[in-house]
Parts: structure tokens; C-alpha cells; sequence
């Protein structure tokens, strides 16, 4: 990531030293953040005026970084609504100075819902593409629930090293998506929205685009596999939940095991409901790719990528998925967390070369 440990010991000392403990405060968990960010700024900005624009994107790129844990998992109370916007600013700041830069789009929602928020809205996206004369190859990285497009240095590096472009978004609930978050079929006006701006751009391999969701993301990842088959060559879900996620004996469950945070809370949140026990009753019913027989039907290449110690999304949802529709293809990592890191990333990347064109 972009951020380095000594920034952040002097913020957690301060946590430490106040006692912060659960119900959490989130003004008060976010607050000393600030203090580091805003020096990190100040010397990024002394950088830019003596002309060193690397040392000047290392900077506020580690300003990004904090702002990112403020606002975390979710930017819900005052201090880290105002820790997310200047994550936003910061790190496009620093993300343009890279080599070759991250550059923001406000792609149009052309096929927003009418009469709704969606309507005349953006799809706000980040992409990064290697210097190259042709169309290359392009990742769409969709993040997930705590993740958003302000994360997007190390795996654009990743992929513009291998001669691919990548194009970062957030899902509906999430950063600035401007899609329903408790419509099921939202993401489905969201991805022909973003799919339609991707195949005009001039710089894109229509044959070769791959969408690549991570955690909460590859619920998106399968549900776009197969809704939008015909427009992507393959698919990645790392990660995913589909169904067991919403299982109310689960989401009892899942604040005291691998997440750092009140998981269920920030998933009512995502998925637009008042409360979690709200969120209980009424989601698998509206959201499982189960239930609304998504899984049944016919998907693009699709593969699914695990820990099998998952416990922020049961393994049971990687593997329900094979058990349903086209063949696909699976690797879960034994005695690993959620989303299979170190390992999964690897396994990922190497998948992906074996479906794209490479050029390094």
C-alpha cells in the first residue's frame, strides 16, 4: 500500500493512550489521524515547489493512506466523512505525479434508473495505462465494502507492468457510487454504464477485458459474470460472498471473528437498511445470487479465489457458486483468511496471463 508503518505508530499511540474501545467513537477514533496527514501534506507541498514531484507523490500518497484508516470501514459520523474527502484529494494528487499517472473520469450513467438518484449522475473511476501506441488489454477492479478507489497504486502497478490498463470502481453503497444501494439490479445499469464507456475508449482491447472483484467486490464479480457474459473475456471473484453472507446465524457471528470492525453494521450500511436486524430478515431474499437465480445462469469465465479460513465470508460461498450453472474454475488457499492473501493475489495474476496478452 502506499502508506509506511511509521506514519501510523504515531496515531495509534494516541489510540492507545486515550482507550479507545467498542461502542467506538468514530469522530474520536479518526482525529489523530489528521495531524500526521496534514504534515505529510505540508512537506508534498514544500516538495512540489522545489520541483521534486516524486518525493511529492511519495508524500501525499502517505497523507492518502491515513485518511484511508480514518474514514474506515465505512465513513459514517463527521470527522471521517471529512477524512474521506480529503483521502479523495490527496491521492489524486500524488496518484497523477506516478509513472505513468492515475487519472480521474466522471464516466455518465447513461443507463441510470429514471426518476430516482441515479438519474444524471457519474460513475466516478480512476485508470491507469501503460504507454502504448495500440489498444491494450483492460482489468476493471471492482473494490468492496471497505476498500475504494484511493487503493487503486499497488495492482494498477501491477497490471501496467504486464502492458494492461485497469480502470477502478466502487460498488453501489460504497465511496461515491452513484448506483441504488438497495436495489439488487442497480449494478447491472452501473456495469452496461461503465462497460459502454470502456469499449469507446480508444486505448481498449474490446476483446480483452477482464473484471477482477475483491471481497464484497466479487459479489459483483459473479453477479457481472453472468450478467454481462457476452462483454468480458473473463472474470475474478476474490473473495466473494453470494448467499451465505446474508445468513442471519452468520451475521451474529461475524463481528467478533477476522474483521477489524462491526462487519454487520457496515453491511447494513452498504445495503441501504436502518439497522442490522432489518438487514437479517429481509436480505438473502434480496440480494442472494441464490435466490435470484443468478448462479443458474450461463457466465463468462469466471474464477473464484479463497482462503479456507475465511471468516468475513464463509468458504461456502466460493464453493456454491461451482455447484450451480457454467463450469468454472476455483483455488482455495488452505489455512488462509479471507480472500487467500499472500497467496491469492499470485494465483490471481497468473490466471489472468494465461487469458491476456502480456507485454512488459
Amino acid at each position: 500500500m502506499d502508506g509506511k508503518l511509521e506514519d501510523f505508530e504515531r496515531v495509534f499511540a494516541d489510540l492507545i493512550k486515550n482507550n479507545l474501545s467498542e461502542p467506538i467513537d468514530f469522530d474520536q477514533y479518526a482525529a489523530p489521524f489528521f495531524p500526521v496527514a496534514e504534515e505529510l501534506v505540508n512537506q508534498a507541498q514544500e516538495e512540489e515547489k522545489a520541483g521534486d514531484v516524486a518525493k511529492a507523490s511519495e508524500l501525499y500518497l502517505r497523507a492518502a493512506a491515513l485518511y484511508r484508516i480514518a474514514r474506515f470501514p465505512v465513513p459514517r459520523s463527521p470527522k471521517q466523512k471529512e477524512a474521506w474527502k480529503r483521502n479523495k484529494d490527496v491521492y489524486i494528487k500524488g496518484a497523477g505525479y506516478l509513472h505513468p499517472p492515475i487519472i480521474e473520469y466522471k464516466v455518465p450513467h447513461t443507463h441510470a434508473l429514471p426518476g430516482t438518484t441515479e438519474a444524471d449522475s457519474h460513475i466516478p473511476v480512476y485508470v491507469r495505462r501503460p504507454h502504448s501506441e495500440k489498444p491494450v488489454p483492460t482489468v476493471i477492479l471492482i473494490f468492496g465494502l471497505d476498500g475504494y478507489r484511493t487503493e487503486f497504486t499497488p495492482d494498477s502497478g501491477r497490471f501496467t507492468d504486464r502492458g494492461w490498463a485497469a480502470v477502478a470502481v466502487e460498488i453501489p453503497g460504497t465511496g461515491d457510487c452513484p448506483a441504488l444501494r438497495q436495489d439488487p439490479k442497480s449494478p447491472d445499469r452501473l456495469w452496461s454504464s461503465l462497460l459502454d464507456w470502456v469499449e469507446a475508449q480508444d486505448w481498449v482491447d474490446r476483446k480483452n477485458i477482464v473484471a477482477w472483484g475483491q471481497s464484497t467486490g466479487g459479489y459483483y464479480g459473479i453477479r457481472i459474470a453472468h450478467t454481462h457474459k457476452e462483454r468480458l473475456v473473463g472474470v475474478v471473484a476474490q473473495g466473494a460472498g453470494c448467499h451465505h453472507m446474508f445468513d442471519s446465524e452468520w451475521l451474529d457471528n461475524v463481528g467478533h471473528l477476522e474483521y477489524p470492525f462491526d462487519l454487520d453494521h457496515s453491511l447494513a450500511v452498504k445495503f441501504g437498511y436502518d439497522d442490522v436486524e432489518t438487514m437479517k430478515k429481509d436480505a438473502q431474499k434480496r440480494f442472494s445470487l441464490l435466490e435470484l437465480g443468478i448462479l443458474d445462469q450461463p457466465c463468462t469465465k469466471l474464477l473464484l479465489v479463497n482462503g479456507m479460513d475465511d471468516s468475513i465470508f464463509p468458504i461456502e460461498d466460493s464453493l456454491l457458486p461451482l455447484q450451480h450453472g457454467s463450469i468454472k474454475e476455483a483455488r482455495f488457499v488452505p489455512g488462509a483468511g479471507h480472500m487467500g492473501e499472500p497467496a491469492g493475489g499470485k494465483i490471481i495474476l497468473q490466471w489472468m496471463e494465461q487469458l491476456l496478452p502480456v507485454s512488459r
